[in-house]
C-alpha cells in the first residue's frame, strides 16, 4: 500500500490523490490508527446564533497557538476523527457513500467536495442534512478547508460559516505524524 491509497480522501479524489503534496498524503497514510500533533489557533463566531451553533456541534473556544492533536481511526466506510485544541475536544466522522464524501458532527451531515489544486487538498461544502431533514441554504454550513505542505510541514486551514449566523469557527495550524 502507498501513502494513503485507501484513505477516505484518496477514495473521494481518485487519481488526483497522487498529485497532492507528500506531507498531505503522509498525514492520511494507510494505518488503522493515526495520530498527528502540532499547534493550532481557533477563532469562534461572535453572533449569538454562531455561539449556539459552535457550542451545539462541539467547536472549541477561541484559543491561540495551543497544542493540537488529531487522531483518525479507520472504519469500513470511513474514518472517525478526534481533534483536540488546547485540551478542547471535537469529534466527527468522515465517510464516502455512493461515491460522495461526507462529514458528520452528530446528527449534522455535510456533503464535502474534495479537489486538488496543485499539491493542495481543498474541501468545500455541498448539501447538508440534520438527521433526515435536508437543510435550506440559509442554514447549511459553508465550509472552505485546505491541507497543504510548506517547507516540508503539513498546514491546515478550515473556515465554517452559516449564512444566517456568519462565522461559526475557523481554525488553522500545523501538524506532524507521531511515529
Amino acid at each position: 500500500m502507498g501513502l494513503g491509497e485507501h484513505c477516505t480522501y484518496a477514495r473521494a479524489l481518485g487519481p488526483d490523490w497522487h498529485g497532492l503534496a507528500w506531507a498531505v498524503r503522509n498525514a492520511h497514510a494507510d494505518r488503522p490508527w493515526r495520530i498527528l500533533i502540532g499547534r493550532a489557533t481557533v477563532r469562534r463566531g461572535r453572533t449569538w446564533l454562531a455561539r449556539i451553533a459552535g457550542w451545539l456541534f462541539g467547536f472549541p473556544p477561541d484559543v491561540a497557538d495551543v497544542p493540537c492533536s488529531v487522531e483518525f481511526a479507520t472504519a469500513p466506510r470511513g474514518e472517525r476523527w478526534w481533534r483536540r485544541f488546547g485540551g478542547h475536544p471535537m469529534t466527527s466522522t468522515l465517510s464516502v457513500e455512493h461515491g460522495r464524501l461526507y462529514e458528520a458532527f452528530g446528527a449534522l451531515k455535510v456533503e464535502l467536495k474534495a479537489a486538488r489544486r496543485g499539491g493542495t487538498l481543498v474541501l468545500t461544502a455541498g448539501r447538508a442534512r440534520f438527521g433526515p431533514v435536508a437543510l435550506p441554504r440559509a442554514l447549511s454550513p459553508e465550509v472552505i478547508a485546505s491541507e497543504k505542505e510548506r517547507d516540508g510541514r503539513f498546514l491546515f486551514r478550515v473556515s465554517i460559516r452559516v449564512p444566517i449566523a456568519g462565522l461559526i469557527a475557523a481554525y488553522r495550524g500545523t501538524l506532524r505524524p507521531v511515529t
